[in-house]
């Protein structure tokens, strides 16, 4: 069973390891973190460990609220795609994936019969790094550059402390994928979301007083603004890229996207070989605290957005930020696996709930819900309401995990709130169709089905929106900045390089009306209303 703190044990804690209330003097009074805000916002903080580091369910839910330290280990390959052979000498962008960086390494965006040499309509090559002109900070360098670029390839000399943004936290949109990033952490409401480098410059000022590496942030893959290239990495190589008409070069940008996509595609479940080691326990959210987090766009309210936020509140959180970090770069402890946690939790459930949404069989709903309930119910007991079953329900998976921090605490409340209300529903449904026999058959079916379908509603994992197995030319392709249109974020399918080129209508791109972006008002978790598109063949699998 879960060792929890008792308070004293909790306070000391906190006394030991710094409070996580903010000390300076503009500080609201008693404003912190809070077991209430954690329970209150458990499904997204839920969510928010599930999906860390993991491509898809980031792209989903692409407005982060939520900040993790981490290591990168030594002897990790990073690529960074560049003009030049040059090590860099400030701040840089470094990618996890080969085909991430070849898209900056210089000279290679042609658009298919696009020879006019005007600029190209739409949104640049797909770069989050890509030239762009801003008022405020320079470019990284002139947008459609010609000649021959060249890829970089470093490895960790030693083990790089990072923070991680969650989310799409390179995704330069107006919809909050950089709330952390500027409202948070750099204290900024007016920054512009395209201009990326000066939003790098004032991450690595705060890297370079929290004594870090850099920031890890995702797009179509996983990137890092590294702060310091002389300092922690090797360089391999600096080899240089074909020409755009050299027989190496690959000019059709619809295929160089395509193949862009699919890399990231290949970290939709992590980032693969303990590449970033996070500390769970060294979590911090705005979702642990009393914040206003509701989104002024009515259309969205299940984006998360930190304009209500004061920023009194703002310094309390990032102070928070700056405590955790020193505390897990000088930890010797283990943080507890809590995404391991969620995975137990999605895998015993996410196939079984959308097969009783979708099921009229009442057979095969009873053997469900027995099935998954029959564990925590001693028949020998007398259990009124089976109480005493519903908490063994709400803190099973709890029980292997033994906090050591104040923010091992609130995720256990964020995650006992989220196995409770699974739980809560899953008995309502057994009470209909193993309880009450006197029930109609088929109105206890429409009842349990809409219990089921409004619980995966809350719960909105991301498991419900994967395609499947798609075909070797095809990518399970979701809305990941700046490519996507709307359909794709909300009903994801496998799609070839010929269906990926120039689909970006759901993100708010610069120069773009928004009349293409307007969501369905509530959206559904699935477009067409159902829970979840594969239900017909997770009957088949069930059964």
């Amino acid at each position: 069973m879960m060792t929890l703190m008792t308070p004293i044990q909790l306070a000391t804690l906190v006394l030991a390891t710094g409070s996580l209330v903010g000390s300076s003097a503009g500080s609201p009074q008693g404003f912190g973190p809070t077991l209430d805000s954690a329970r209150k916002n458990g499904l997204q903080i839920f969510n928010a460990v599930h999906n860390a580091m993991r491509e898809f369910g980031s792209a989903l839910h692409h407005n982060g609220m939520s900040l993790f330290p981490a290591v990168i280990p030594e002897g990790v390959l990073l690529y960074h795609g560049t003009h030049t052979r040059e090590v860099p000498t400030g701040f840089e962008w470094l990618a996890f994936e080969i085909e991430h960086a070849e898209n900056f390494a210089g000279g290679r965006w042609r658009r298919p019969n696009h020879t006019d040499g005007e600029p190209h309509p739409g949104p640049p090559p797909l770069g989050t790094n890509m030239p762009l002109q801003v008022e405020d900070g320079p470019p990284k360098y002139p947008p459609f550059r010609p000649g021959k670029g060249h890829l970089h390839i470093y490895q960790a000399e030693r083990p790089l402390n990072v923070l991680y943004i969650d989310g799409t936290a390179a995704g330069k949109t107006d919809m909050g994928t950089v709330d952390t990033q500027d409202i948070l952490l750099a204290g900024n409401r007016s920054r512009v979301p395209m201009n990326d480098w000066q939003r790098a410059d004032d991450l690595c000022a705060l890297g370079k007083k929290w004594k870090i590496d850099g920031f890890i942030r995702m797009e179509p893959g996983f990137e890092v603004i590294y702060c310091d290239f002389t300092d922690g990495l090797r360089l391999v190589s600096a080899n240089q890229r074909p020409g755009m008409d050299d027989p190496g070069s690959v000019d059709n940008m619809w295929i160089t996207s395509f193949e862009w996509a699919r890399a990231a595609a290949q970290r939709y479940n992590g980032i693969g070989s303990g590449r970033v080691l996070l500390d769970y326990s060294s979590m911090v959210s705005a979702f642990f605290y009393p914040i206003n987090l509701t989104n002024p766009d009515p259309r969205r309210p299940e984006l998360p957005r930190l304009l209500g936020a004061s920023s009194e509140e703002m310094d309390v959180v990032r102070e928070h930020v700056s405590r955790s970090m020193a505390r897990s770069v000088s930890s010797r402890q283990a943080p507890v696996n809590w995404q391991g946690v969620t995975d137990m939790v999605v895998t015993r459930y996410d196939k079984r709930l959308p097969l009783i949404a979708q099921t009229d069989s009442i057979e095969v709903i009873r053997s469900e819900v027995n099935g998954l309930l029959n564990i925590y119910i001693d028949y020998s007991e007398s259990d009124d309401g089976f109480t005493a079953a519903r908490r063994r329900c709400a803190e099973f998976y709890l029980q292997p995990v033994q906090a050591r921090t104040p923010e091992d605490e609130l995720i256990y409340a964020a995650f006992k709130n989220t196995t409770a209300t699974i739980c809560e529903a899953l008995f309502k449904a057994r009470q209909l169709v193993v309880e009450d026999l006197d029930m109609d058959e088929s109105e206890a079916v429409y009842v349990v089905k809409q219990i089921v379908s409004d619980l995966m509603e809350k719960l909105r994992w991301s498991e419900w929106k994967e395609c499947g197995r798609c075909q070797p030319d095809e990518v399970c392709f979701v809305a990941m900045w700046p490519m996507g249109n709307v359909e794709d974020h909300y009903n994801p399918t496998c799609r070839n390089f010929t269906d990926i080129g120039g689909r970006h209508n759901y993100w708010r791109l610069p120069g773009r009306t928004p009349g293409h972006q307007t969501p369905p008002p509530h959206p559904p978790l699935c477009a067409d209303g159902q829970p979840c598109r594969q239900s017909e063949d997770l009957k088949n699998e069930e059964l």
